[in-house]
Parts: structure tokens; sequence; C-alpha cells
């Protein structure tokens, strides 16, 4: 079974960590076996891959994530056709390095054109143990009655808020502004 993810990254280098994250969170909410050696090298590459699309894309970057059969692949599009260039970086240098740690880090790596931009994409080998299943069905709710907001807020909460939280009293809406 194929697992997929898309995350959109607007063009803001400070979306970066975020859509990192949301990367992990998708890879651990799969199952999927990752030691800790590898779930960092995977945390480095998609960020190393999402900041290249933000910094030099020209706006929104989507992020593809997919895993099946002991392979996982993320994919970064972006709206620059140009290709990705490997820098050679100096010790003082603090860029240049990016994608020498994708060709690293990443069993196999590369980047296509697309009628967009391109993609740049790095796929790791991961152990196939078993997968948690994904829930196929949630529980239902059963149906309520609601005839008003408080009796709304009783089905849902249990207890009107103010009656249900000790100390708190209904206060009228005040406005000081004219």
């Amino acid at each position: 079974m194929t697992r997929r993810a898309r995350i959109v990254v607007p063009g803001d280098p400070s979306a970066v960590a975020f859509a990192r994250a949301r990367v992990i969170t998708h890879v651990r909410t799969w199952g999927v076996p990752l030691d800790e050696e590898l779930r960092e090298s995977v945390k480095l590459v998609a960020s190393e891959l999402i900041t290249n699309a933000v910094v030099h894309g020209g706006g929104f970057a989507t992020v593809g994530l997919y895993y099946a059969d002991g392979r996982l692949l993320l994919v970064v599009h972006d709206g620059n056709a140009d290709e990705p260039r490997r820098e050679c970086a100096t010790g003082d240098d603090e860029a240049g390095r990016g994608l020498a740690l994708v060709e690293l880090l990443a069993a196999r790596n590369g980047w296509e054109p697309t009628a967009n931009g391109k993609k740049v994409w790095a796929e790791f080998d991961v152990p196939t143990e078993a997968l948690r299943p994904l829930p196929t069905q949630f529980p239902a709710s059963p149906p309520r009655k609601v005839n008003n907001d408080d009796d709304y807020r009783r089905s849902t909460l249990g207890a009107h808020p103010y009656e249900a939280l000790p100390g708190l009293h209904r206060s009228p809406v005040r406005r000081d502004r004219p």
C-alpha cells in the first residue's frame, strides 16, 4: 500500500521548519520504521530541498511524500525551471553544501523539469517492518436533537460553559470604545 501526503509551503523561509516538521509527522503517523539516524537524515534532506525551493523557486513550493515497499520518496516542486547547482563551499561559507548533503544522505536523488518549473527528489531505503494500519472508518456520533445554542453547548460540552467551570460567571459584553 502506498502512503501519500502533500504539503504546500509558502514562499517564505520561515515556513521551512513547519514543512519539515510536517514531513516527519506524516512519516511517524504512517508508522514508517525509522531509526534515529535515518529520521535525522530525512529531516535534513527535507530541510535542504524545501529551503532551496523557497529561496530559489520564486514563490510557493509543494512537497510530495510517498512511502511504499521500503522506499520513502520526498519530492519538492517549485516554479523555477533552472537546474539545481551544487556549489563548492569553502570553510567559512554559510551556504552551498545543501545538495552535497542530499547526495550523501539519500540513497538516490535527482531532478526533472516540469511544465511549471522543476521537481527535485530524494529517496531513502527504509526497513519494511509491519506498518500500523490507517483507520478506515471513524466511529459515528449518535444524532442529537438541538433546539438552541444552550442545548447545543450542553450536548457537546456536557454542560453550559459557565456551568462547567466553577467561579466563571456570565457578564454582559462591555465595549469601552465608542
